[in-house]
């Protein structure tokens, strides 16, 4: 009985046993496949993770491989080269640009590259590289400073998507561009812009030497301003150079809108022009220029209605030929005169010559003096290229007019005579100041010669010395704009022409806004200010080097030329002088690819610059600097914008661009110069459209995968 109990007992026992067995066999089982199963997610996640890491540095070599060519095919975009016509159109349209996909646009072989690299990889891999323009916006758009609808601002974006196996990644890199005109805004349409020249008296430009013939005799020299191309301006169409269109152009009553403007702020100035018809006078606008090198003095008749009531009759008058027998003969009057220049010394005189005679008074030598201006405003009198321009400024012109008596007698006998003098009577009527005024002063042939002519007082033709003074020789100051209304008579052949002359072609503008429009649209409007100019250029600026050493390290080519495609501002903390170019290297300094140079502190110092290209151009800018020194007399292809600098003297200076500076420093030391407007750098020129750059940043904004 025991052992039946015995095993009904143990029994139960074993089949817990087994059952404990069969769980452990099933925990373990299910352990194994768990961990089997874990061991192989983690060989696929590892697996994941090294093919979307190799995915990674491929799109990463990607970036790598294609920086530097996409940087610099974008940055030559606006070249000449026809392969880059559709970006370069893309770039130069007006407005916002919509986000482009530019990679074929660019042209490289990166993707082929990169193809092959990475079949060299694995047959799996893959690199593919876009470009893309992105948020391409206007970055001018200021009419008071200056409106620019092609310059902008924005992003070019490089996306490179790398792969490999089973893993896809995507790196994108964002970098600025700039679409920038490296020309000084409304500046390039100035040829010279001083913004302080009333300053120091009205007559201080008035110090130079001169003879009769524009020569001069000693001390400074003037400073010649061509308002317009020449045959010496470097130009994209000097082979194309048409001169019988030239002389057609100068007909057109707006010829000054082609033509480069200055401005001369401050208070009144007056300018004694410069005596002869050459390359140092300019007093060519009042003579005939129809034959080369034979420069003829325009007669100005005075219309018979501006003339007192004594002109209009025919008067008898004894004549100089009596004997014993008095004769009255019967002339009829008129009045004319010749407009001519300021001269110190001549063949004949060693001082003062334009006072010899009596023709003019002590009182107008007192208040003149003999002396011409160092600046020329007209600057050129060769045929088909004689400089008008529009002035802003209180600019007064001072001239000598000779006024000359017309008489014609009505004898057919006395006329004989009279005619047969040579060189032809002249009874010019002398300056007098109104205390030595009477009405019985001789009014005599010139030459003294006894030639037919009537024996005449002051009081047979004036009435009092107002009337007389209205008529008489004397030097006469006018507003710049009444020279160039006349010179536009001159050109036009305007018959019995008279001074001032009765159409006013341009206007008087003492402080003047200005408007600068190209088709519809309107670049600037409103009062120009070198400090617009300035802020202007800040605003374009690319990027920034500390010194002025540090500048030529970063931009100076293996060639000693300035490749510098960009707008960098020059700390330059010391103070020190910018020298184009450095006393180190050769001179002139050749440009390659144009820019805009702005410099924070320091002076100016050129000596000599030369621009591969017509198409090319470089801008210098000083914010603070005091002095724009000429070192060389090489011709300097430049704008410089130096509203706080003088011009000092130094050597004679030849300038191809616009001058902005604070005054002329002008004194006996001063070698002058000749300063040559570009006219497809103005910026109503379709041609500055040739002056844009493209910047794109080295530093990247953000990385993305």
């Amino acid at each position: 009985m025991g052992n039946h109990f015995f095993m009904l007992t143990l029994i139960p026992k074993k089949g817990v046993a087994l059952a404990v067995a069969i769980s452990i066999s099933s925990i373990l089982m299910l352990l194994a496949v768990a961990m089997f199963s874990f061991i192989n997610n983690q060989h696929l996640g590892i697996n994941a993770i090294v093919n979307g890491e190799i995915a990674h540095f491929l799109a990463e070599a990607g970036i790598n491989r294609c920086i530097p060519e996409i940087r610099n095919s974008i940055s030559s975009a606006l070249s000449t080269n026809p392969n880059n016509k559709k970006l370069r159109e893309i770039l130069l349209t007006p407005g916002k640009v919509k986000d482009t996909d530019i990679t074929k646009l660019l042209g490289g072989s990166w993707n082929k590259e990169l193809e092959k690299f990475a079949k060299e990889t694995d047959e799996t891999a893959a690199i593919e590289v876009k470009i893309w323009l992105r948020e391409l916006e206007n970055s001018e758009t200021d009419k008071k400073v200056w409106a620019d609808p092609i310059a902008r601002r924005g992003f070019v974006v490089i996306e490179s998507e790398g792969r490999y196996k089973t893993g896809k990644r995507k790196i994108a890199i964002k970098r600025l561009i700039n679409v920038t005109n490296i020309l000084p805004g409304f500046m390039s349409k100035f040829t010279m812009f001083l913004t302080e020249a009333g300053n120091n008296g009205t007559k201080k430009y008035n110090i130079i030497k001169n003879d009769y013939k524009g020569m001069v005799t000693d001390g400074p020299k003037p400073l010649i301003l061509y308002n317009h191309l020449t045959p010496e301006t470097p130009s994209a169409n000097s082979d194309n150079w048409n001169f019988d269109e030239a002389l057609k152009s100068e007909q057109n009553e707006d010829i000054w809108k082609n033509r480069g403007w200055i401005w001369i702020g401050g208070d009144k100035i007056r300018l004694n022009l410069c005596s002869g018809a050459g390359d140092l006078g300019e007093i060519f606008h009042f003579y005939d220029v129809s034959k080369v090198n034979d420069f003829s003095p325009i007669r100005f008749s005075t219309p018979e209605n501006l003339l007192p009531s004594s002109f209009k009759n025919i008067n008898k008058i004894p004549w100089d030929k009596t004997a014993s027998i008095i004769r009255t003969v019967s002339y009829k009057f008129g009045h004319s005169f010749v407009l001519d220049s300021f001269h110190d010394r001549s063949n004949r005189k060693s001082s003062d010559a334009m006072y010899e005679g009596g023709i003019l008074s002590t009182e107008e030598l007192h208040e003149h003096g003999s002396k011409s201006s160092v600046l020329h405003l007209y600057g050129d009198a060769r045929k088909g290229f004689q400089s008008r321009t529009k002035v802003f400024g209180n600019v007064y012109s001072a001239f000598i007019r000779f006024s000359n008596l017309e008489i014609e007698p009505k004898e057919p006998d006395v006329s004989n005579i009279f005619k047969s003098v040579f060189p032809p009577p002249l009874y010019l009527l002398r300056s007098i100041i109104e205390k030595d005024y009477s009405n019985s002063i001789d009014i005599k042939e010139i030459n003294q010669r006894i030639c037919g002519g009537p024996m005449l007082k002051t009081g047979m033709l004036f009435n009092n010395y107002s009337e007389y003074s209205s008529f008489m020789s004397k030097i006469i100051e006018q507003p710049y704009v009444y020279s160039y209304n006349n010179m536009q008579e001159i050109y036009t052949n305007k018959p019995n022409r008279h001074f001032p002359p009765s159409k006013t072609i341009l206007s008087l503008d003492t402080d003047s806004n200005i408007s600068l429009r190209r088709d519809n649209h309107t670049f600037f409007e409103g009062k120009p200010s070198a400090s617009t100019a300035l802020q202007t250029i800040e605003s374009r600026v690319h990027l920034e080097v500390g010194n002025i050493k540090e500048f030529w390290d970063k931009f100076l080519n293996e060639d000693q030329e300035l490749d510098l495609n960009a707008v960098v501002r020059i700390k330059n903390s010391e103070n020190l002088d910018f020298a184009v170019p450095p006393s180190n290297l050769p001179q002139p300094l050749k440009v390659r690819g144009g820019g805009a140079i702005l410099l924070d502190q320091g002076s100016i110092d050129l000596r000599g610059v030369l621009c591969n290209s017509a198409n090319e151009a470089l801008t210098i800018a000083s914010t603070y600097g005091t002095n724009i020194y000429f070192s060389s007399n090489l011709p300097n292809h430049v704008n410089i914008i130096a509203p706080n600098a003088e011009l000092s003297y130094s050597s004679k200076f030849i300038l191809f661009g616009s001058l902005c500076a604070k005054n002329i420093y002008v004194d006996n030391r001063f070698q002058g110069g000749k300063i040559y407007f570009r006219p497809e750098t103005a910026p109503d020129s379709s041609f500055s459209d040739s002056f844009y750059k493209v910047y794109v940043s080295t530093k990247d904004s953000y990385w993305n995968e």
